[in-house]
């Protein structure tokens, strides 16, 4: 091992010797930078994990569990004995809940379509509209490198940021984000995978990932658990 590292150094010595300029500084990726490319793997990452959800007022904890194969999507809310389940797949979208014993789904959108707002289960953005928008229009904000936080419990390491809104934007490839589409002011963090680890917002709110599978989920994930109805005309 040794008699294989002598050339090397060697090498190296002579090299620095001729040039007679100092060793190249280490590229920067700015921030914003980062977390696109972070943001653009998270939209399209496969994996199911269970979040730990805090919001301050009201005083309300819930487990948030998602699960992503492209192109289905789907997130379940769970507190207590219900939970409110937002479902879309190639056949359409879902808006599913659970209380108790009794179980109901409804057929609110088509496959492609937009969902109404009514049954846009909060949490959602989080894990799509939200990883796109930060993907693809970063230049709306303003971002700023975070601590990040270190891997625990099975949970990978991941990257922070500090993401806020700007009044006015540098130009960028697409249209800036209406208000209702913006992303919420706050601290965003993200695994070298893509995958949200943690967010925290200005009022206290907080959302934090609590375990991480990033083997495909299961068909029967993206199954409506009741047979579906259509809304109402």
């Amino acid at each position: 091992m040794l008699r294989r590292e002598v050339p090397l150094i060697s090498v190296a010595l002579v090299l620095a010797a001729c040039s007679g300029s100092s060793s190249p500084k280490a590229t920067v990726t700015p921030p914003a930078d980062a977390l696109a490319a972070l943001a653009a793997q998270g939209a399209s990452a496969v994996y199911a994990a269970t979040y730990a959800f805090h919001q301050i007022s009201p005083d309300t904890t819930a487990t948030v569990k998602v699960w992503r194969a492209e192109p289905s999507f789907r997130v379940d809310v769970v507190a207590g004995t219900t939970t409110a389940t937002l479902l879309l797949t190639p056949a359409g979208s879902y808006s599913c809940s659970i209380s108790g014993a009794k179980r109901s789904c409804l057929l609110v959108a088509a496959s492609g379509a937009p969902v109404p707002a009514p049954f846009d289960v909060a949490p959602a953005n989080l894990f799509s509209a939200d990883l796109h928008t930060l993907a693809t229009d970063t230049a709306a904000y303003d971002v700023r490198t975070a601590p990040a936080r270190p891997a625990s419990c099975g949970v990978p390491a991941s990257q922070c940021f500090d993401v806020s809104s700007v009044a006015t934007a540098s130009p960028s490839p697409t249209a800036s984000p209406s208000p209702a589409a913006r992303v919420p002011n706050g601290r965003y963090c993200f695994t070298a995978a893509g995958v949200l680890a943690a967010a925290s917002y200005p009022s206290g709110n907080t959302i934090t990932l609590t375990a991480l599978q990033t083997s495909t989920p299961a068909p029967d994930a993206f199954t409506p658990y009741a047979k579906p109805t259509p809304l109402p005309s």
